[in-house]
């Protein structure tokens, strides 16, 4: 019978994850943080490496938090001060930071070209359809009731002010101020509202909201096409109708 101790299995396995466990906490000791600062980036790059985030955001996330912690660490701030739970801090770096919403998160970020964008959209929908749909079949300009372009434009408008708002009240970025359910009813209004002004509009006389003839309605559609793409190229557009 021998006396040998048998090696436990995986021993070594266990012994190396032990090994890089070391190392990547040695790691945040090296760089001149604290222990306590050093064993916070610990915990969060650990718990960031289970993300979806690329392993550049990632590497750029854990860099800037290292800098700004040698940095604070002069006048005795801690991670736990800067950041908060390691949990919460990963979630603020995974989906961003709580946009505060007041009311009904009227506006937002580049609210007015945002509402510009969306009114040129439906304006231009408005002008090619209609005006393609007259030029191939005239006789629906005397059988139906042909829409005006007063009527197109405001409807563009309406759409262009409440559009960029909808996003937002269901954002979950964005800390709101009213439940869901009201949110919900505040998107019917909005639509009863456009509605609304569309037919009211579209009930003012020809003088008021006249019909425009097929070809100044396809180059009215066409110019804001050309309008919405130097408005793209511009600004920062959230969503719209080419994405």
């Amino acid at each position: 019978m021998s006396d040998n101790k048998q090696t436990p299995r995986n021993a070594g396995v266990h012994q190396s994850r032990n090994t890089v466990a070391v190392n990547e906490r040695a790691a945040f000791d090296n760089v001149g943080l604290t222990k306590r600062n050093a064993d916070y980036m610990y915990r969060f790059n650990k718990a960031l490496e289970k993300t979806k985030l690329t392993p550049e955001k990632k590497a750029k996330a854990v860099q800037e938090m290292v800098d700004e912690l040698v940095e604070g660490q002069k006048s005795g701030k801690t991670a736990k001060n800067l950041y908060g739970d390691v949990a919460d801090r990963v979630q603020f770096v995974v989906e961003g930071p709580k946009v505060q919403g007041t009311g009904v998160v009227f506006g937002g970020p580049n609210y007015w070209p945002n509402m510009i964008y969306n009114a040129l959209t439906f304006f231009m929908i408005f002008n090619l359809m209609f005006g393609l749909m007259y030029l191939f079949s005239p006789k629906l300009m005397t059988t139906s009731q042909p829409v005006g372009i007063t009527a197109i434009t405001v409807s563009a408008l309406v759409a262009g002010f409440i559009l960029p708002i909808m996003p937002r009240l269901f954002d979950p970025k964005v800390k709101h101020k009213y439940n869901g359910w009201i949110r919900t009813v505040f998107v019917l209004l909005g639509f009863v509202v456009w509605m609304a002004l569309f037919y009211l509009a579209q009930m003012l006389p020809n003088v008021i909201n006249p019909v425009l003839m097929p070809w100044p309605s396809i180059i009215l559609g066409v110019l804001s096409i050309a309008a919405m793409m130097w408005i793209r190229r511009t600004y920062k557009i959230r969503g719209g109708f080419f994405g």
